[in-house]
């Protein structure tokens, strides 16, 4: 994977975007550049002048700056790279962005009662992976939107309402928006969701779309035909797919472990839970830890129309549903660990918006610049020059190596995990995987180190 230099990835992504005025798209592209270039900051610390921070905040501000309209700009560059793979996994889930400066009172409830006290939107993305190289694409579709207080917690109610008036269908709208973009590329697209997506409808439009889906089950369903039962109780009737092992990682508390999982397959049919409608043909992979007791371990229902004939197609089905964490972790690119987009504080919701979806997309390219190193022998061979202004390079060189600086750039490899050192990373646990905080701190130190470097040539 190439990355693009920030000035050529702001305008690639924002440069057609439709705002009504060509000087309203460069705003957006400038504005974009420098928050891309300067990750975690500030609006006012990612601009050089005081006139960019004023020009910043008007485009913000901006009433006729449609939010709606920068994202799109971000989905068509998406769809063009799309182009370029022969399997894409669009990887869904939802997530909120919480607020608790003067704009909370603009937004809605974002906690799980009715009487929590977030406040925010509420968002469900889908991020494209290309399923061969696992490289991050984009991001193809996106929804926002605030819950309505007098709503919130009352479940029962929302029983009553029509499938397209509750928020799940959601799942259904991103499929809808992103077959709009991907056209024929819909085809080479396989959707992968959580257990939230187990939704008859939502199935139901899928299969009859004619689109492609990994869905983890999460209903014991009624199953007919032959193999009469509920979805979770059929293993007896389950085939044999063979069994692979894993390495549990580390999390909390809890040690690493290796875990044995078998997989078992099936065709079914699912009743629909709605008399007189019409049941559901489709796949079963069931993939279950083995040697841990009754009722314990790890275990996954997934539902797809993929064909499962060999072991090899089931086991490929699990391995793409095991690719949805990297939507997890454009969350945190986007939250906590990258943009810290919960951290702005522009004062009006429709502000907050703008800024969000232009951090979506920064969110993303943070991804890919962590991603530039997943092939170490490639990563190894390119230059650092693809990241790294001459300047940034030289400057880190010395902070690092502390000698005579190389005749040519150093390598690709090299100035990803000096960064992340510079930013207080070690390798403790011999992964060779970089979280976001040293990553990012080291980010800043080196950006602020080439200022420093910067002015203080400048006075001589």
């Amino acid at each position: 994977m190439l990355m693009m230099p920030v000035e050529e990835w702001s305008r690639q992504t924002f440069g057609g975007c439709k705002l009504g005025d060509k000087r309203r798209t460069e705003r957006l592209v400038k504005v974009a550049r420098g928050l891309a270039g300067r990750v975690g900051q500030s609006l006012v610390k990612s601009c050089v002048s005081e006139a960019e921070i004023e020009g910043a905040y008007r485009l913000l501000r901006n009433e006729q700056v449609d939010c709606n309209a920068i994202a799109e700009s971000g989905y068509k560059a998406c769809a063009e790279q799309a182009t370029l793979s022969r399997t894409l996994l669009a990887l869904e889930d939802s997530t909120s962005l919480s607020y608790g400066h003067g704009v909370r009172e603009e937004l809605g409830p974002v906690g799980g009662e009715a009487e929590s006290q977030s406040q925010g939107f509420m968002v469900h993305s889908v991020l494209l992976v290309d399923e061969e190289t696992q490289h991050t694409v984009g991001l193809i579709e996106q929804q926002r939107w605030k819950r309505r207080a007098e709503e919130h917690g009352k479940k029962p109610q929302r029983k009553q309402r029509r499938y397209e008036e509750k928020e799940s269908y959601k799942w259904e709208r991103a499929s809808r928006a992103m077959s709009e973009r991907l056209g024929e590329l819909m085809s080479r697209t396989i959707s992968v969701c959580d257990r939230e997506s187990d939704i008859y409808d939502y199935l139901k439009y899928k299969i009859g779309a004619g689109q492609r889906f990994i869905v983890r089950a999460s209903q014991n369903r009624r199953i007919g035909g032959e193999a009469n039962g509920r979805l979770f109780e059929l293993t007896g009737q389950l085939q044999s797919a063979g069994s692979y092992d894993i390495t549990v990682p580390q999390k909390g508390g809890r040690r690493a472990r290796k875990a044995k999982m078998e997989l078992r397959t099936a065709a079914v049919t699912l009743v629909s839970p709605k008399q007189g409608h019409r049941a559901l043909s489709l796949n079963v992979v069931e993939c279950r830890e083995v040697g841990t007791g009754q009722g314990k371990g790890l275990k996954w229902t997934l539902l797809t129309q993929e064909p499962v004939r060999s072991a090899e197609q089931a086991r490929e089905i699990v391995s793409h549903y095991e690719q949805r964490w990297r939507i997890e972790e454009f969350h945190l690119a986007w939250k906590s660990g990258g943009t810290q987009v919960e951290k702005q504080r522009m004062q009006t919701a429709d502000s907050l918006e703008r800024m969000s979806v232009m951090l979506a997309f920064v969110a993303v390219r943070l991804l890919q610049l962590r991603e530039v190193v997943m092939d170490k022998v490639d990563a190894k061979q390119r230059s650092c020059t693809e990241l790294l202004q001459p300047m940034e390079w030289k400057v880190l060189w010395l902070k690092r190596e502390r000698g005579k600086l190389p005749a040519k750039p150093p390598s690709l490899y090299w100035a990803y995990y000096a960064v992340a050192k510079l930013g207080g990373w070690h390798d403790s646990k011999r992964t060779g995987k970089v979280s976001w905080t040293p990553l990012w701190e080291g980010w800043f130190r080196l950006k602020s180190m080439v200022e420093g470097a910067e002015l203080a040539a400048s006075l001589k």
